[in-house]
């Protein structure tokens, strides 16, 4: 059925939270229009189902985009998969798609609630990925951000920790990158629940999310005490607003920095000339190291300022030296600081194909041959292409060949596409560094978005 209403959404729709319309809600996701496909992520609770009737009031509006409602199955509790069913039956009377993503893994015991977002995540980016779906809509709210604030400040975190969440940010899953959107971020969690009950939608209540077992949950039963004494959410969301803004500026002035002083080797490793790093503001090191620590091994949050001002004082005191910081190897010596990945933390052998390796290397041409691999060399491998009259570029440290990768045919090591030529032709690969003009920038913005 035809779309009817503006081609292009209302110039200054209202943005207060009395006046939460679908008007408004497509404004906030611009420039995400017509032509966009986004999902929205639905658990049935009363935040996301709010998420829910929003979209719906905008299925008749021609400028809003295709929406998917994605609802996730982790199999942890009985009532799961009735629930999810409760989420498709109110989309189907609205007129909405919705599909339910089951867990295709059984969860740890411990450490279950991080266990379950990494697993969720990792789905919901591979049906974005294999249905082009442009990003992910979370129902996240003003609530929930005081809640992210509070639990990095009792951790000790900077400017990065404190600003929260981030309003759009591009996290990192193992089935690719997904681009979140989070609209509500301003908004009170209330807001949204009293939307989904004037649609007359179902609310699920999880019993986890009154659980005290949860760090969440313990600081979120504090919050009405805290806001007694005037912290309330609303403050300690506007203070992330405020740091994301000190963040922005920061990242400006350190991207201009690299790119001006910086030098990305082949191999992927980050090079900087010491002296000029170390002239830096405390500020800028900090921040500097952090991102780079949290890129090379991998992480969602960057480096904790305690380990980043410990490793910052070795540099410092040290001629020359080394440390291994959560999968990142750092050295330094006189002149240079480098930093790259540790080779015990890269990604274990996976299967020769094109795409992304690592994080540091793009396959683009791959071989035909089912049998091969790739692993990173080790220092075997490093010690058997020597000995094959291998050469490496002596202008990084030793250290840091073992992380390159290698082509294997079972066990035996056929070569290395990064270093030569030769070596290309031999294993029929062709592998190139993910260097690009905007490649610091999208380091220092790391998994906190913009």
């Amino acid at each position: 059925m035809k779309k009817s209403g503006p081609a292009v959404p209302p110039k200054s729709p209202s943005e207060t939270t009395s006046e939460l319309t679908g008007a408004a809600f497509l404004h906030r996701l611009q420039p995400y229009g017509a032509d966009a496909h986004l999902a929205l992520a639905v658990s049935g609770g009363g935040d996301s189902m709010g998420l829910l009737a929003l979209a719906a009031e905008t299925q008749k509006m021609s400028y809003a985009p295709r929406f998917t409602v994605l609802t996730v199955d982790h199999g942890l509790r009985p009532e799961a998969a009735g629930e999810a069913a409760q989420v498709a039956a109110a989309c189907k009377r609205l007129g909405v798609p919705h599909v339910t993503l089951t867990a295709d893994a059984a969860l740890p015991d411990s450490g279950i609630q991080q266990q379950a977002r990494r697993l969720r995540y990792r789905l919901m980016a591979a049906w974005c990925a294999e249905h082009g779906a442009d990003a992910l809509v979370l129902a996240h709210h003003r609530d929930d951000q005081a809640e992210t604030v509070l639990m990095r400040m009792a951790r000790g975190s900077g400017v990065s920790g404190l600003g929260g969440m981030a309003p759009r940010q591009t996290l990192q899953t193992e089935a690719g990158p997904l681009l979140l959107l989070r609209p509500f971020l301003q908004e009170a969690g209330a807001t949204l629940k009293a939307l989904a009950h004037a649609a007359a939608l179902p609310v699920i209540e999880d019993p986890s999310n009154k659980d005290e077992q949860f760090e969440r949950v313990r600081w979120r039963k504090l919050l009405p005490l805290l806001a007694a004494q005037g912290l309330s959410a609303e403050r300690l969301a506007a203070m992330a607003e405020e740091m994301r803004s000190v963040q922005a500026a920061l990242d400006k002035k350190l991207t201009g920095w690299l790119d001006a002083y910086a030098d990305w080797h082949p191999y992927g490793v980050l090079c900087l000339p010491r002296q000029d790093f170390d002239a830096l503001p405390l500020a800028h090191r900090q921040r500097l190291l952090g991102r780079f620590v949290q890129y090379f091994g991998g992480h969602k949050h960057p480096l904790k300022q305690k380990k980043s001002d410990r490793a910052l004082a070795q540099i410092a005191g040290q001629g020359h030296g080394a440390t291994v910081l959560g999968g990142a190897l750092v050295r330094w010596r006189k002149a240079q600081l480098f930093i790259g990945r540790e080779a015990a933390a890269c990604a274990a052998t996976t299967v020769a194909s094109e795409g992304d390796w690592d994080h540091r290397f793009r396959v683009e041409a791959a071989s035909q041959n089912p049998d091969l691999s790739l692993a990173a060399l080790g220092a075997g491998g490093v010690n058997d292409l020597r000995a094959r009259g291998g050469r490496f570029d002596t202008a990084i440290p030793a250290a840091y060949f073992a992380a390159l990768p290698g082509v294997f045919d079972g066990e035996k090591l056929l070569g290395c596409p990064v270093l030569s030529a030769e070596m290309r032709e031999v294993t029929d690969f062709r592998l190139s560094g993910v260097y690009s003009h905007t490649l610091y920038r999208d380091i220092l913005r790391g998994g906190q978005g913009w």
